[in-house]
């Protein structure tokens, strides 16, 4: 059967950037919906003090912490889940709504970098706010130092965990090459947004008003036992 022509014809008369439009504003819309529907789950924390936030938490949701993310399919909390576990889905380009002082630990695991650069900054300083004196922010972020520093001495050891993965796009071994991995590394499919190491997120920590920054090693009891994160990730941890 011959394609319809009134379908042909209704595509050709609206240009693809104005589809693009629409359906980024439609997604937009959706989203707004989501962060309001967010308010009361971030209304029934007031008071609450000493809380473990998880920013950025995909499908990984850490028992007993607070839980943030945006995602159009939630994650489902199960009924047997350790107390105090939440899952709040949220923009959090939108900002952190917590207390002030009201947070004993926020954490994020290569999720910092999916944001534009002055959506990361803001949140970095609501991160401060929310945290009690003495409180911890701690992040995992992608080592991108030491992917610069295989690609430089032609070292293709380090990315073979890609391929393990199966994280890289379909290639023919014969043109793939190591700028190809650098360009996974750096950009992500588009998602990446900014690079970062361990100097400019010391930068950033301490000029926001942290006492005490520095690089921390893996930690069993927050970092995920994820054999790809584990070995392409710099760990650092902020006290205010």
């Amino acid at each position: 059967m011959g394609q319809d022509p009134t379908r042909r014809h209704s595509k050709e008369i609206v240009p693809a950037g104005v589809r693009i439009a629409f359906r980024d504003l439609w997604k937009e819309i959706r989203i707004a919906r989501i962060v309001l529907a967010s308010a009361p789950k971030f209304k029934a924390l007031r008071g609450k003090r000493a809380l473990r936030v998880h920013l950025g938490c995909g499908t990984e949701i850490k028992p007993g912490w607070v839980n943030i993310d945006l995602q159009l399919k939630p994650p489902v909390i199960h009924k047997d889940a350790a107390p105090e576990t939440i899952y709040i889905n949220h923009d959090l380009r939108r900002g952190l709504p917590l207390e002030k002082g009201a947070c004993a630990m926020i954490y994020s695991s290569h999720f910092f970098e999916h944001l534009e650069y002055s959506d990361a900054v803001a949140l970095l300083h609501d991160c401060y706010e929310a945290l009690a004196p003495g409180g911890v922010f701690r992040a995992a972020l992608p080592n991108f130092r030491d992917a610069f520093k295989a690609y430089l001495r032609g070292d293709w050891e380090p990315f073979a965990i890609l391929d393990t993965y199966k994280l890289m796009p379909p290639m023919k071994p014969s043109i793939k090459t190591l700028t190809d991995y650098i360009t996974y590394c750096v950009y992500q499919y588009g998602e990446h947004k900014w690079i970062m190491d361990e100097q400019k997120m010391t930068v950033l920590l301490s000029d926001i008003g942290f006492k005490s920054v520095a690089l921390s090693s893996f930690r069993e009891d927050v970092d995920p036992p994820n054999e790809v994160r584990r070995t392409g990730s710099f760990y650092i941890e902020a006290i205010k």
